[in-house]
């Protein structure tokens, strides 16, 4: 139920400012619905496959003044993430607090991203990322969501192409997650200039035959073969090739974007702070991914970019005459109605292979607060097999 209160809170406002185009109150919408988001991901009690095994690590974390004692070399995670623990149990010996300041940096660096290169459609992309990624960025991949935050604010430099900056943004977000590397490919994107929907699908085509010949798991194994825990751990994540319904699936989640690029072909759409390059660059990822699911996780840094160039993108069609847009029109609302049913399927997917009877789900509801700290036994036993079977990267 929260999450439709939630959600009802999201909408109004987009009603209000976005389709009625309605004046006055924007910043007060904005600052309330940050709060709310904020304090709805920072007070959750054990809600999120990856936050219950974080909770579990939380008191072996050192504090602050123990730092200096602790073996970064031989620890499982990256160093900024110790000291984010740190300096949390430093404050408040309790997870919650670290959850706080957490969904704090997240959702800000979201909102302000979404302010600043969507000005006049945010409330949409802020409903957007409730929508598709408020849980999984907030509840899930901690550690990788804190990356996509600073790539969220190294942005500014990337379009300004001041690579001093950037690259060193790069290597703070590198000192919480290896899969922060992405960010150093990012300004080779530039190579995409313009949106092309026959380019987009040559790329995707190229990709797909070249992953079906070469094998990128011996080939980033031998790259990385002198740090044996980063080996370790590519081993294992690569051993994750998809079969045929993998491959249609992970395509299936790419088509709304090609829907957009084309939209954006046909009527030469063009923004003075247009993510074209970076959206043109998924392609490449969605690629490797439908061979190797684990590569997904790339996909994380792509989605705020991804989420604006659509809201932009729809709103701009819907602007067109009925007569000039109606087919780019149909396509659109094809396009969101795929991108719905992609969510749904990826929230109701079957995970009884770790826990009979379990559904993707339940790693965030029902949800339940600080304030009651009641436990979800369904979802604990199923953490609880997963930690056996899954590593942390």
């Amino acid at each position: 139920m929260i999450y439709i209160v939630v959600f009802l809170l999201l909408l109004i406002p987009v009603v209000r400012y976005d389709w009625m185009v309605k004046a006055g109150g924007e910043k007060g919408w904005y600052y309330f619905n940050l709060l709310v988001l904020i304090l709805f991901a920072g007070l959750r009690y054990r809600i999120g496959g990856d936050t219950l095994l974080y909770m579990g690590m939380f008191e072996e974390c050192p504090k602050l003044q123990d730092l200096k004692y602790f073996d970064f070399a031989s620890a499982q995670y990256n160093p900024l993430w110790y000291i984010l623990n740190g300096l949390s149990r430093s404050i408040y010996d309790d997870f919650f607090l670290f959850q706080l300041i957490h969904a704090f940096i997240v959702n800000v660096s979201f909102f302000h991203f979404f302010r600043k290169y969507c000005p006049r459609y945010y409330f949409t992309a802020i409903l957007l990322y409730y929508i598709g990624y408020f849980c999984y960025f907030n509840m899930e991949v901690l550690r990788e969501s804190l990356c996509v935050s600073v790539l969220l604010w190294a942005t500014t430099f990337l379009l300004s192409r001041r690579w001093v900056p950037y690259y060193a943004l790069c290597l703070v977000a590198l000192l919480l997650h290896y899969s922060a590397a992405i960010m150093l490919l990012f300004p080779f994107l530039y190579i995409f200039k313009r949106p092309s929907c026959l380019w987009e699908i040559v790329i995707l085509v190229v990709v797909v035959v070249c992953m079906s010949v070469v094998n990128l798991p011996v080939l980033l194994l031998e790259m990385f073969g002198i740090n044996e825990q980063l080996t370790t751990l590519i081993s294992v994540y690569m051993d994750d090739q998809r079969n045929i319904v993998g491959i249609i699936s992970e395509f299936l989640n790419y088509l709304p974007i090609l829907v957009c690029i084309w939209a954006r072909e046909r009527y030469s759409i063009v923004e003075d702070r247009d993510f074209t390059f970076i959206v043109m660059g998924t392609v490449v990822v969605y690629g490797l991914a439908m061979n190797l699911g684990i590569l997904n996780r790339f996909i994380n840094y792509f989605v705020p970019f991804i989420i604006v160039y659509v809201v932009n993108t729809i709103y701009r069609v819907l602007s067109w005459e009925f007569r000039q847009r109606q087919v780019s029109f149909v396509a659109c609302l094809c396009a969101l109605l795929l991108y719905n049913f992609n969510l749904i399927r990826f929230y109701t997917s079957d995970l009884s292979d770790v826990y009979p009877g379990t559904r993707a789900y339940v790693k965030y509801h029902p949800y339940h607060s600080v304030l009651d700290k009641e436990i979800d036994e369904h979802r604990e036993r199923f953490i609880e097999n997963y930690r056996d079977i899954s590593i942390q990267f």
